[in-house]
C-alpha cells in the first residue's frame, strides 16, 4: 500500500510540474536567486523524460524541461531535469540514487543524439521532495558520503 501512495503522490507532483508556471515557481523559489535571474522562463520546453535504465532495465519517468540561460553575454539551452521522488523519510542514499539518475538521463541524450560527447554535459537541477514530520539529515551530496583518505605521516 506504501508503494501505491509514493507514486500517487511521484504521479501527482509530475502532473503539476507538466506545466511550465509551476517549473518557474520551482526554480525561483529553491534555486540561488543568481541562478534564477539568469534563466529566460520564456523560453521554458518540455520533454520526453521516460526511458529505460540500460543497468538495471527499470523504467523511468520524470519531469524534463529545457531553457535559455544567458551568462556573461552568451545563450545557451540548458535542461532541467527534475527528479521528483517523494520521501516521507530520510534516504541515506539519496545523493546515490540521484547520481544514477542523472546519469541515465546523460545517457539517453547521447542515445538520442541530442547531444554528443564533446559537447558536454549540459547541468541537471534534480529536487527530492521530502514531507517526513523529522528534519532531512541525510548528506546532500554524494561528496559528502567520501570518507578521507587516511593521512600519512
Amino acid at each position: 500500500m506504501a508503494d501505491t501512495t509514493h507514486k500517487h503522490h511521484d504521479t501527482g507532483y509530475k502532473e503539476l510540474f507538466s506545466y511550465p508556471e509551476f517549473v518557474q515557481q520551482l526554480i525561483e523559489g529553491f534555486a540561488p536567486a543568481e541562478i534564477a535571474q539568469l534563466m529566460e522562463f520564456a523560453t521554458l520546453k518540455q520533454h520526453s523524460g521516460y526511458y529505460i535504465t540500460p543497468m538495471f532495465e527499470e523504467k523511468i519517468e520524470d519531469v524534463v524541461w529545457s531553457v535559455n540561460v544567458t551568462w556573461e553575454g552568451v545563450t545557451q539551452e540548458v535542461y532541467l531535469y527534475i527528479l521528483l521522488e517523494f520521501q516521507s523519510s530520510v534516504d541515506r542514499t539519496m545523493p546515490i540514487r540521484l547520481m544514477h539518475y542523472v546519469a541515465c538521463f546523460y545517457s539517453e541524450l547521447l542515445k538520442q543524439k541530442v547531444i554528443t560527447p564533446s559537447q558536454g554535459l549540459p547541468p541537471v537541477f534534480p529536487v527530492v521532495l521530502y514531507n517526513g514530520s523529522k528534519p532531512w539529515t541525510a548528506p546532500l551530496d554524494v561528496f559528502e558520503m567520501i570518507t578521507e583518505s587516511p593521512q600519512v605521516s
